[in-house]
């Protein structure tokens, strides 16, 4: 009604900037192969913190020869997440998991403090899925205890037993900025409609990894609190699927994308929205920022 128009299976593939530095408009694409062109006074991408940035590099002229938005060399670098330490145990007494939303409760001391000098901070979110994230829901423990000799009534009593006392943490920590964990086109692996795919560089660092650890140690401190039989902490880390970074908000034209205003350094009608924006990645989930940036 108020004359907005979505174009459905349509995808961006270009970025159109004139001679005066403004972007002028963006070039798609539709399943069929057809092209077709979207032109605007203002143009805001909202991709999310690995399409935004292919978008903006795969964008490039004579005169942008690295890019959209990409003069100070830091579009699609930076990329984070929030590691997961997922730790878990078998309460001796029963827990009841699987009657709530998947999270509803956090130990949230650890996510500042002295400490960051020698680790990263770190969230420890109480889990409501039993021991589902690591992979043995209820689906899964009753084949599993089938294979041990359980049977009839001895089975669902087991199994009832088990999964009433299932309890982990997912510890995610603060991730490191590193320049060299990036996105950028795979220009040789194009998809069905010839747009490059994202090609990811991403490695932990070692004050993440320092924090991982000592995850470790704070799960097992309430594990043994709260009286556990068994204990496990996963040798590797899990995504949250918290994707940060890559195009990073700033006062500084030469080390950021946007500014205060999510508005590029180097396109003045051009808005980069999503927490690709975020310079660091704290501990919270980024939800909530991402939804007030967008709003104000």
């Amino acid at each position: 009604a108020l004359g907005a128009r979505i174009m459905e299976s349509s995808v961006a593939y270009f970025v159109e900037v004139d001679s005066e530095g403004l972007v002028e408009g963006v070039r798609f694409k539709r399943p069929d192969g057809s092209e077709h062109r979207a032109t605007g006074r203002i143009f805001v991408i909202a991709a999310h913190a690995i399409e935004t940035p292919k978008l903006l590099l795969i964008s490039r002229t004579d005169a942008l020869p690295d890019g959209v938005a990409n003069s100070s060399g830091a579009v699609g670098r930076y990329l984070m997440d929030h590691p997961v330490q997922l730790s878990w145990a078998l309460a001796k007494e029963p827990l009841y998991p699987y009657r709530s939303p998947l999270e509803n409760a956090g130990i949230e001391d650890f996510r500042d403090g002295e400490f960051r000098r020698e680790h990263s901070a770190f969230r420890m979110a109480v889990g409501e899925d039993g021991w589902s994230f690591p992979g043995t829901p209820p689906t899964a423990l009753a084949p599993q205890l089938v294979g041990e000799g359980y049977r009839g009534q001895r089975l669902v009593e087991e199994l009832n037993y088990r999964a009433a006392r299932q309890f982990r943490f997912a510890n995610l920590i603060e991730q490191m900025p590193l320049y060299e964990n990036r996105i950028v086109p795979a220009w040789a692996q194009t998809d069905a409609i010839g747009i490059p795919r994202p090609r990811i560089f991403y490695r932990l660092d070692e004050l993440t990894r320092q924090g991982m650890a000592r995850a470790r140690e704070v799960s097992d401190r309430v594990f043994e609190a709260v009286g556990v039989t068994f204990v496990e902490h996963s040798p590797e880390h899990f995504g949250a699927g918290h994707v940060i970074g890559t195009y990073r908000m700033g006062d500084d034209p030469a080390t950021s994308v946007v500014d205060a205003e999510q508005r590029s350094h180097d396109h003045p009608n051009l808005f980069l929205l999503g927490s690709g924006v975020f310079p660091t990645a704290g501990t919270a989930n980024p939800t909530l920022t991402i939804a007030a940036l967008a709003l104000w």
